[in-house]
């Protein structure tokens, strides 16, 4: 005969109040650790995805530099009217600021001014971020002689001196988690945590 299990007279099958409070607690607890760290992975995707979409574009700008014998020019656009495309007038190099996106093209000075004007560039890629929150700022390159506007990488042919910079990627967590892409004289790229001297890059 089989026997049944019966429960001590006053205790319920299920679980007590204070059960329920430390179940609540530790769930809590992990919830607060997860959460945080759920959060920084985002940020990092996001901000990684910039970076490699910015080093792409200069990794291409150095390729055809090499293959056209030619300058090619990196630099950063403004969708004006935020309607998510690139207008004709809107590939137009626009300074520091990349965050809204850049394009690539060869460039050809026709006036000699060292300046990007409208009709010099031969577009070869462009690019408009949808990665909310991120900031891209591109310091000023040095080349001689300079380049105009401000913040325009310009790529030279082999055996040539590149303008040499850093473009900065930030998030809301401020330099402590920025990261720069370092464009040597060569047109070779590298991406650091840190300026070049030590201590946290420049954000926005």
């Amino acid at each position: 005969m089989t026997r049944k299990s019966v429960a001590a007279p006053g205790h319920a099958g299920g679980q007590t109040l204070l059960e329920l409070v430390v179940t609540l607690g530790i769930v809590g607890t992990l919830a607060s650790v997860a959460v945080p760290s759920f959060s920084r992975l985002v940020l990092d995707g996001r901000r990684a995805t910039v970076v490699n979409d910015v080093v792409t574009a200069l990794l291409l700008a150095r390729t055809e530099a090499i293959k056209r014998r030619q300058p090619v020019i990196a630099c950063g656009v403004r969708d004006a009217n935020g309607n998510g495309v690139l207008e004709p007038a809107e590939r137009t190099c626009v300074g520091h600021d990349w965050s809204q996106g850049w394009v690539v093209g060869a460039w050809q000075d026709a006036n000699r001014d060292q300046r990007v004007d409208a009709g010099e560039l031969t577009l070869l890629r462009e690019h408009l971020s949808d990665v909310p929150g991120i900031a891209v700022r591109a310091g000023s390159f040095m080349a001689t002689p300079a380049v105009a506007p401000a913040g325009t990488a310009i790529v030279k042919p082999f055996g040539q001196r590149s303008g040499n910079g850093t473009i900065t990627v930030c998030d809301r967590r401020g330099p402590a988690h920025a990261r720069g892409i370092v464009v040597a004289g060569s047109g070779r790229t590298r991406v650091a945590s840190q300026r070049a001297g030590g201590g946290p890059l420049s954000c926005p």
